[in-house]
């Protein structure tokens, strides 16, 4: 099982950072890496806040070597762009296929870039923190979790939990009006009250923290 990283960086020299930067109020949501040359990757991207001002922004991004507009989003301020980068300054791209690892997902804004990635163990995280700092990119660990296996509970739940959750939501606990009590949801669980209270609550909690 790997592990989930969610980070920022902040670097002049990070991809799309000066087109964003030309248009402040743009964000970049990257959906999609299209793995053709691992120096040189295209990203499918969606635009939020985008104006015709973007696309001379584009232009002019020296990490950009082609662009092209897949859906203008009706002119509504969203767009759908394919681009083509070239090998940035700081290649964090390359740095992902060297130690195994997937990226899940990036924002790219005018403070910098936010990203989700799957990383094969804590070293390679620790590389890859270090390949970032030692070219001036400041690094901030946001969210690190482990990947749970497919007999795993999902979102990070304990098996009580989960159990727990399953069982007040086939007794009706969570209908409205309510059908079952915590009692029940005891009683079928093997708990006092008290305990299914307290579970359910923290598997709600946890559940809403891995979920949101």
């Amino acid at each position: 099982m790997g592990l989930i990283a969610e980070f920022q960086l902040s670097s002049p020299d990070l991809p799309l950072t000066d087109a964003v930067a030309a248009v402040p109020d743009v964000t970049l949501y990257i959906e999609r890496i299209l793995v053709i040359d691992p120096d040189r990757p295209v990203v499918l991207c969606r635009a939020v806040g985008a104006d015709d001002g973007f696309l001379e922004a584009l232009a002019a991004d020296p990490t950009v070597d082609t662009y092209a507009t897949i859906d203008d989003g009706n002119g509504e301020g969203s767009a759908m762009y394919r681009i083509k980068l070239r090998n940035p300054p700081l290649p964090i791209y390359r740095k992902y296929v060297e130690l195994g690892t997937t990226p899940l997902g990036g924002i790219v804004t005018v403070d910098g870039w936010w990203g989700r990635a799957r990383f094969p163990d804590r070293d390679a995280l620790a590389e890859y923190r270090a390949f970032c700092t030692d070219r001036g990119s400041a690094f901030k660990l946001e969210r690190l979790t482990r990947e749970s296996s497919t007999d795993d509970p999902p979102f990070g739940l304990t098996d009580e939990q989960y159990e727990a959750l399953v069982t007040a939501h086939e007794a009706g606990y969570f209908a409205v009006p309510r059908e079952a009590s915590t009692e029940v949801v005891g009683d079928r669980l093997g708990i006092s009250a008290p305990s299914a209270s307290e579970r359910l609550r923290r598997g709600i909690d946890r559940l809403l923290e891995n979920a949101l």
